[in-house]
């Protein structure tokens, strides 16, 4: 079984859409960021597409064609179910690919040289495909050097970690950069976790918190959107998204 994907996920994405409603509203703000010139590409390619459970129809509309590619098998259905009909109403192409991009990712970029590339929450993902924190980091890097010359994009988790239970109507905190918890490892040397000092009053966060391994990711001077995500009733991610052009 994947260990960040599958059944179980695209089920609870589903049950938790109402839960979910404020971050795909942060996401889409997030999309719409993007360039506008960048479109006339015409081509996007979501690598980790999963089914867009958080993605933004609209956004997509704005492509002449729109590739997505996960290894997840469920993923390539549903995301035509949720976005198909949108797009085709726009005269938008959708194709959607079954395999691991990530294991040869020069070869899918080079299958679409002018496309702008979408990395949609994966690469926060990538600590739990391998047995160590140095081989999940240079994975990240690979990708990293993948990508120089590209016009691309990155969502993904940063940080998570558990939360007492928010009351109703009590919106997340939104995290600015100058407030950015500081990663340290933990007694386990192979085992990094998040000290939130001063920001987990409002985020009513408890105990440390996961790293990623994503802090870095972005070349410097790159605008990057922090967004809560609260995966579960006592259980939140920080996203960061950010665009990076060629």
């Amino acid at each position: 079984m994947n260990p960040s994907g599958g059944l179980f996920w695209h089920l609870h994405a589903w049950r938790s859409q109402k839960r979910w409603a404020p971050t795909r509203a942060d996401i889409a703000q997030w999309l719409h960021s993007m360039p506008a010139h960048w479109t006339s590409s015409g081509e996007l390619l979501i690598v980790g597409a999963s089914a867009g459970w958080m993605m933004d129809s609209v956004w997509l509309r704005g492509f002449q064609r729109v590739t997505t590619v996960d290894i997840d098998p469920w993923a390539a259905n549903l995301f035509r179910r949720r976005h198909g009909a949108a797009l085709k109403a726009c005269g938008t192409a959708l194709d959607c690919h079954t395999h691991d991009a990530l294991t040869d990712l020069s070869q899918t970029l080079r299958s679409h040289p002018g496309a702008v590339v979408l990395l949609d929450n994966i690469l926060g993902q990538l600590r739990f495909h391998h047995p160590s924190v140095s081989a999940a980091c240079t994975q990240i890097t690979q990708v990293m050097h993948s990508l120089h010359g590209r016009r691309w994009g990155s969502l993904h988790d940063a940080f998570s970690g558990r939360t007492q239970r928010f009351p109703r109507g009590l919106g997340l905190p939104a995290m600015q950069r100058s407030e950015q918890p500081t990663a340290r490892p933990a007694s386990d040397a192979d085992q990094y976790t998040v000290d939130l000092g001063h920001f987990s009053q409002g985020l009513r966060a408890e105990g440390e918190w996961l790293d990623h391994l994503t802090e870095q990711l972005f070349p410097a001077q790159t605008p990057v959107h922090h967004i809560a995500w609260p995966y579960s009733p006592r259980y939140c991610h920080w996203l960061q998204a950010g665009w990076v052009g060629a």
